[in-house]
């Protein structure tokens, strides 16, 4: 008689029926789970992780205006010359010049992690942004790069067309962490964790419950049920 083994029954096929009875018959275990999970990733967010803050400046990069017209050769350069531009913002040679008035607060590379330079789209505008662990830092942090910056541009390029559109703000509303995303995850997290032992009992279950569960095991058709009450 063929030996039905353990990896024959993992690899049975669960019916969809099996399943949400597997699922109904665990559900106090798997929505206690998501609550746990839910609970501890709101105490890690709330309790645990740092709030961050950011602010933001940006810098238009002007063209010259002759006879009240700008010509499109003109906006054509301003427009390649945006990716010149932010790497030279992104420069050792910037942030050199930056660290000294924040040495106390942060080292070089979390000024560098702290800061985001892009221009924006196929316009001429260069976006800087900050963000740390305190909104008055990250609007010094912002401001004083988008000086030294500036500064920089004039003297490596000769060229003096950069103009401040918004200086940095002191924003006190946090962007991170992401409470709502992270208790979603935890929640989802836990949801899985239920899931997943539901079936491991379920595999590791030897005890014949159905008639279904010992033709599978015996590899025999069941000719009769004797009923047993205790």
């Amino acid at each position: 008689m063929p030996q039905y083994t353990q990896l024959d029954e993992i690899n049975d096929e669960i019916d969809l029926l099996e399943l949400f009875q597997l699922l109904m018959d665990n559900l106090s275990l798997i929505i206690g789970l998501s609550v746990i999970g839910l609970i501890l990733a709101f105490a890690y967010t709330t309790f645990l992780v740092n709030p961050t803050y950011s602010s933001e400046s940006t810098v238009f990069i002007q063209p010259t205006v002759k006879e009240n017209q700008v010509s499109a050769s003109d906006l054509t350069t301003n427009q390649k010359l945006t990716a010149t531009y932010t790497q030279i913002a992104k420069s050792n040679k910037v942030l050199d010049q930056v660290w000294p008035s924040f040495r106390n607060e942060l080292t070089k590379k979390q000024i560098s992690s702290a800061l985001t330079i892009k221009s924006i789209g196929d316009t001429q505008i260069i976006s800087f942004s900050a963000i740390t662990n305190d909104p008055r830092l990250s609007m010094n942090l912002v401001n004083t790069v988008v000086d030294i910056f500036m500064l920089e541009v004039k003297d490596i390029m000769e060229i003096d067309n950069l103009t401040v559109l918004d200086r940095g703000q002191l924003n006190e509303d946090r962007v991170g962490p992401n409470r709502t995303l992270n208790v979603v995850i935890g929640t989802m997290l836990g949801f899985m964790l239920g899931i997943g032992i539901a079936l491991l009992k379920m595999m590791l279950n030897r005890s014949i419950k159905t008639r279904n569960d010992a033709e599978k095991l015996l590899n025999l058709p069941v000719l009769g049920e004797i009923h047993y009450n205790e």
